[in-house]
């Protein structure tokens, strides 16, 4: 079934297009949570990202380099956010967020205690050997 990404990409669902080529659309968010913020899609629906083809993953990244940098200086932006994403709508994307100096966060964020994040970490580290 086709998500609304598919469609915006058919042209089918308008939208405002920053950057086209044959792997990728970028698109400005409907509902941005920061000014200016863009979402870069890869034009194969994938839900997941680590199920995207090594070339497309790392075009995805490339794009995005090359949007971030025009953010920041389009929206006075502190710096431009990745967070990426394909749970609400099952089709990986990449969120930029130009965040301005008057809304840096998403929400508040919590410390974590030492001792949970050590456990962490060492369980990260086995999982990776």
């Amino acid at each position: 079934m086709d998500d609304i990404f598919v469609k915006i990409i058919a042209r089918e669902i308008p939208a405002h297009f920053v950057y086209e080529d044959d792997v990728c659309v970028a698109i400005l968010d409907k509902f941005p949570m920061h000014t200016g913020q863009v979402l870069v899609i890869p034009k194969e629906k994938v839900d997941y990202v680590f199920d995207l083809d090594d070339e497309t993953y790392h075009h995805l990244f490339t794009v995005a380099k090359k949007i971030g940098p025009v953010l920041d200086n389009l929206f006075d932006a502190v710096r431009t956010c990745i967070v990426v994403e394909g749970l609400e709508v099952p089709h990986v994307h990449i969120r930029l967020h130009p965040l301005q100096k008057d809304k840096l966060g998403f929400g508040d964020p919590q410390e974590a205690s030492d001792k949970i994040l050590a456990k962490q970490a060492e369980q990260i580290k086995a999982a990776l050997v």
